[in-house]
């Protein structure tokens, strides 16, 4: 579907995959969040079901698509009922068993350390492009730890980004599609010095 894609730039119009695979590009360790206009990122059903809409699910499938593996929490997961990633691996962050079917050549990691520690668990284990999709909690761990390269935060109004960006104390550059508003945060990468 094309999108009219209005940024601090301009507007111009692109398909979502196209948008949403570039958007997402260049971006190592990414996190993502969809809330709904109040900023709400669980719904009435105790999970982020219903919070989105189709172009939100574009949005998340340009993510998955671009990350070797997707880390999330153990209550994440049995909330959205996860089903795997089809071009990656699973990392679940918990101390309960994970019950999920794993395709061949895909690897199930359950980690049972920190927000932070399970990212830096993946990234010594040779992982260097990883989606997380924690909840708030681990998200605002990860933001104040300077952990991520981006985040991105969806909802289907504006009102909902601004709400969630005022939760995790960040300030995103708004892009305004015609059914979606994205926030989008980023870091610059720091120099480690020997």
């Amino acid at each position: 579907m094309l999108q009219q894609v209005t940024d601090p730039i301009g507007s111009f119009e692109e398909s979502d995959s196209v948008f949403f695979k570039e958007l997402v590009s260049g971006f190592p360790i990414t996190a993502s969040l969809v809330s709904d206009a109040a900023g709400n990122t669980i719904s009435a059903t105790g999970s982020s079901a219903g919070l989105g809409n189709a172009t939100d699910l574009s949005l998340l499938i340009a993510m998955r698509r671009q990350a070797q593996v997707i880390l999330t929490s153990g209550s994440t997961f049995r909330a959205d009922k996860y089903r795997f990633p089809k071009h990656a691996d699973l990392a679940v962050l918990t101390t309960k068993p994970v019950e999920i079917d794993v395709p061949n050549g895909q690897r199930l990691l359950v980690k049972n350390s920190g927000y932070g520690e399970a990212l830096l668990e993946l990234r010594a284990e040779g992982y260097s492009r990883i989606h997380v999709e924690y909840g708030v909690s681990g998200i605002s761990t990860l933001v104040a730890a300077g952990s991520l390269d981006a985040l991105l935060l969806s909802s289907p109004a504006l009102s909902g980004v601004r709400a969630l960006a005022d939760r995790l104390a960040v300030e995103p550059v708004t892009l305004e599609l015609s059914d979606l508003c994205i926030g989008l945060v980023a870091w610059q990468p720091r120099m480690v010095r020997a």
